[in-house]
């Protein structure tokens, strides 16, 4: 079943770390994941050291970059040499400060405490004659954490302190931990039959038998600990007055709402449980810092990371980025030089409450993953291996990463990890199982499901994985069978209902979807995802549809009457054409949802409210933000272009059931849009074949998902428009659609290379560079063309300035010769032809339609063309630049009178009577609306999607 406080992501390594704390705290023996720290034992290692100085120096390096945060891989454990001294030297963070009256048992089990693990069992040694409970429970405390687990519970199992409850709490977390949760569950049953009022032995049994999937135990403790505490709690909060029992009473009172549906009528009840939370934090123990985890756990249950953050990072500190190598390098040397008085060390973040702990950097790697924040996930998972290099939770969050990184093969060998050393981890089970699925192996995913229906019957948290996978990927159908299942076995659970919900808006199934939310937010009216999809279907509601033959097209009528006035004409007329190009047409009509908005578009598409794109699609539905100037879209663009775009995504997707790799599809797309190649890309790509810097077919579609460059995601554009090209000038269209046919069966490109190319995807690599090194070879950007060129242009300024236009058409001529994909020679010479003294609009038309074919965002040459076209007589072809001009702007109402006119002398009568229909609406509405424009704020020029 689903884990405890965090129903979105199933069966994590381990709940809330609680910490060993300080003496008076009282309550029951738990312990965090920190990072590590301590002077003295290290100065005592450099004296054991200092005849070998370079030993002590590569020591200090390795030493200084453990104590970076979010550094992206620990390169020096991997080196076999170094490890036990990794595993012997204490942590490196600041000393803690310790009252007066401390002794050495007093300052470990703050150490444990506070993450300095290593440190602590250091200060252990030197501790004699004290409480054996004590010294047991400090040191397991410290063991388990950096992976020692079978160390810490064989402290535990010691006949003088096995007895002891605080004692069989910790044990049988850790049994849970290394996927023993059963013995764990029996521990606990035996100690509360002695001690039946324990709070941390009930909440444990319950969350350890949620874990293994005994709902039933875990609903009984839940029920227990609410009756007999919450009430009091309302009414006598003051007397509760230990921060780990209250903590844990308040995500208990948490699961007890969840399972039995409490939250549903009670809208009171969110903010009471989590003021527990924060009045353990703030009123009763300001150094509990596992409060705050709980806290944030309740909030990421909700789906409110922004407040789950704030918890976090107050716990483990704000990132740091690491030191460099070089720097630490020199420091090492220089204190080796001067008797170990070292320079002074690099700044460090402020000080956190427990920098290393496991669950705040899982916590923080999910929520990355949430936004697609690949590279911070990545340093949670550096984060949690410094402290435990073979960290389960860590190569669980590697899997999801590559996941969604859309790399199942790859997202195996974690998940593997995990079984060989856990064979019963249900968590890892149904990752597994949606590694198979997105590999299109459903037999063997449905064999790994059936391993964990033999471990928990009732088991929803592995369906949901294996949905959240398939759903990435746009498996619709196959996602709704896993999502329905989870939904039915956890009937309480928003997660799979959320899921759920966002899969029926994305795949057009708007009715459905609200069925689905209404019953998440029946659940929890203070989902924060719930309740943002909720208002987006509110929305959509109110939408005014036109529906034709393929096409169903929402838009808000008030802001955007003009919208389907061509957006209809447009969309059916390349519906045939794309179609035909691919051979396939889509089984169901296509939504067109324009959204007034970019705020509103972006909820649509991501679910985040920022996605620096116009333009997406998720299948069946293309979602838009309106192409107008205004201070909450993106500005004016040419709709047309990224329409056909993203129809032949859609097409593209519904041909291979939603399996097409990325570049594929990103790459036909661009090339349907039929445009000249853009200006910007030009140096770009110029520069990518010079300096050998193009992606591999393997890196390209990881170029869109994780780009690590500004200029990737264009690039990947680009080159994938320009892969697809190479493809079709050497194989023809038809391996197009071979390679397509593949695809939708699943198979991968270094399957699918090889039998429709005949060569595999290095071969192939190379094949398609040296056809790069052909196509920019005329572009003139190499060295001797561009200093050429640049005394040209600065020749070619000086003669526009001093009018000296019959030369200066000659200069921008050459310049036009030799760099002949520029837009600057264009727009000189467009400007020159159309001087008075030189007067050649035919040659000027011809510079103004390269400029307005690769613009997307100003119309200007569209106008500026047709009205030059119209005055030498020439209105057919006015007329079809004006429809261009409204195309790119559609509010522009200078735009759509110039189309009037036009076909007045064209005689089209129906676009006459569509501009007279539209004029008026739009000289209304630019009246009402001029306010919230800004001719003046600079516009954003999207790509599509």
């Amino acid at each position: 079943m689903p884990p405890p406080c965090l129903p979105a992501w199933p069966r994590l390594e381990s709940s809330v770390s609680d910490g060993v704390r300080p003496r008076g705290a009282g309550g029951v023996f738990g312990w965090g994941v920190l990072a590590w720290g301590g002077a003295a034992p290290r100065s005592v290692l450099r004296r054991d050291m200092k005849q070998s100085t370079w030993f002590a120096v590569v020591v200090a390096v390795l030493s200084a970059a453990c104590a970076a945060q979010a550094v992206p891989k620990d390169w020096h454990r991997d080196i076999a040499p170094f490890r036990w001294i990794d595993d012997a030297l204490p942590e490196d963070l600041p000393e803690l400060k310790y009252p007066a009256y401390y002794n050495d048992l007093d300052k470990a089990r703050a150490q444990a405490f506070a993450g300095r693990y290593k440190l602590a069992l250091y200060t252990l040694a030197k501790v004699k004659d004290a409480d054996a409970v004590e010294v047991a429970l400090i040191k397991a405390s410290a063991l388990a954490p950096i992976g020692r687990r079978d160390e810490a519970l064989r402290v535990l199992s010691d006949g003088k302190v096995a007895a002891d409850p605080r004692v069989q709490v910790l044990k049988a977390r850790i049994l849970a931990e290394l996927d023993r949760g059963d013995e764990g569950v029996a521990l606990l049953k035996a100690m509360l039959e002695k001690h039946p009022q324990s709070i941390a032995g009930r909440y444990y049994l319950g969350e350890i038998s949620e874990l293994i999937g005994d709902l039933k135990t875990a609903k009984e403790c839940y029920d227990w600990l609410y009756n007999e505490y919450f009430n009091k709690w309302l009414g006598k909060a003051l007397q509760f007055e230990d921060a780990e029992e209250v903590t844990l009473l308040g995500k208990a009172f948490d699961r007890w709402a969840t399972l039995n549906g409490a939250y549903r009528d009670n809208a009171p009840l969110h903010n009471q449980i989590l003021d527990v939370f924060v009045t353990a934090y703030q009123e009763i123990d300001r150094a509990y810092w596992p409060a705050r985890v709980a806290a944030a756990e309740y909030f990421l249950s909700h789906n409110n990371s922004r407040e789950a953050v704030k918890e976090l990072l107050a716990v483990v500190g704000q990132p740091q980025q690491p030191p460099n190598m070089q720097e630490m390098l020199q420091r090492a040397i220089e204190a080796q030089k001067g008797g170990g008085a070292a320079a002074a060390p690099a700044p460090k973040a402020p000080p956190a409450a427990n920098p290393n702990d496991q669950r705040c950097h899982l916590l923080l790697g999910l929520i990355a993953l949430e936004q697609w924040n690949f590279d911070e996930a990545d340093n949670r998972i550096a984060a949690m291996r410094k402290v435990d290099r073979n960290s389960v939770a860590a190569d669980l969050l590697e899997c999801r990463s590559l996941l969604q990184q859309r790399v199942p093969k790859q997202a195996e060998a974690p998940v593997q990890r995990v079984l060989a050393r856990q064979p019963r981890n249900l968590e890892a089970l149904g990752l597994l199982a949606a590694v198979y699925a997105l590999q299109v192996n459903d037999q063997k995913s449905k064999e790994v499901l059936a391993q964990v229906e033999k471990l928990d019957p009732d088991n929803a948290s592995a369906y949901l994985d294996v949905a959240e996978a398939l759903a990435a990927m746009r498996q619709y159908p196959r996602a709704a069978e896993m999502y329905q299942v989870a939904i039915d076995r956890a009937p309480w659970w928003t997660a799979a209902r959320n899921g759920l919900g966002l899969l029926y808006t994305q795949s057009g199934d708007e009715d459905l979807a609200r069925k689905v939310l209404d019953a998440a937010y029946a659940l929890d009216p203070f989902n924060h995802r719930t309740t943002n999809y909720l208002i987006l279907l509110d929305k959509l509601e109110k939408f005014d549809r036109k529906e034709t033959d393929h096409f169903v097209i929402m838009y808000d009528a008030k802001m955007d009457p003009i919208i389907p006035e061509y957006f209809a004409e447009y969309l059916e007329s390349i519906h045939a054409d794309v179609c035909g190009l691919f051979r396939h047409e889509p089984a169901v009509k296509t939504f067109i949802e324009v959204f007034p908005t970019h705020d509103a578009f972006s909820v649509r598409t991501t679910g985040s409210p920022w996605i620096g794109t116009v333009g997406a699609s998720t299948g069946r539905v293309i979602a838009l933000c309106a192409p107008r100037k205004g201070k909450k879209t993106m500005g004016t663009f040419n709709w047309a272009t990224v329409l056909r775009h993203e129809y032949t995504h859609t097409v593209t997707l519904s041909a291979t059931d939603n399996r097409i790799t990325h570049w594929m599809t990103e790459g036909l797309a661009v090339i349907e849009e039929r445009n000249p190649m853009r200006w910007e890309w030009v140096p770009m790509l110029y520069s990518a074949v010079s300096k050998n810097e193009l992606f591999d077919m393997d890196a390209l579609t990881w170029a869109f998902v994780r780009p690590k460059r500004p200029q990737d995601r264009s690039l990947a554009y680009a080159q994938s428009a320009w892969v697809c090209q190479y493809i079709i000038e050497k194989w023809g269209q038809e391996a197009i659609l071979k390679m397509m046919e593949m695809f939708k069966t699943g198979k991968g490109q270094d399957e699918v290379f090889p039998a429709v190319l005949g060569q595999g995807t290095d071969s192939f690599f190379n094949d398609f560079k040296a056809w790069t090194k052909k196509q920019v070879a005329g572009w003139g950007y190499d060295a001797a063309t561009t200093k050429k060129y640049e005394t040209l242009r600065k020749t070619g300024e000086e003669q526009v300035k001093a009018r000296k236009y019959a030369e200066a058409v000659k200069t921008w001529q050459e310049i036009a010769r030799i760099r002949p994909v520029d837009a600057l020679p264009h727009q000189r010479l467009a400007g020159l032809y159309l001087t008075k003294e030189i007067n050649q609009p035919e040659k000027a038309i011809d510079h103004l339609l390269s400029l307005h074919k690769v613009s997307l965002k100003d119309n200007r040459y569209a106008k500026r063309i047709a009205r030059l076209y119209d005055q030498t007589g020439k209105a057919d072809l006015a007329e079809k630049y004006a429809l261009e001009a409204v195309y790119i702007d559609p509010y522009d109402l200078d735009a759509h009178k110039l189309l009037a006119a036009v076909n007045e002398k064209t005689g089209n009568k129906k676009s006459l009577e569509r501009q007279q229909r539209v004029i008026p609406v739009l000289e209304a509405w630019l009246k009402e609306n001029r306010p919230t424009l800004s001719d003046d704020e600079p516009v954003t020029e999207g790509a599509a999607g």
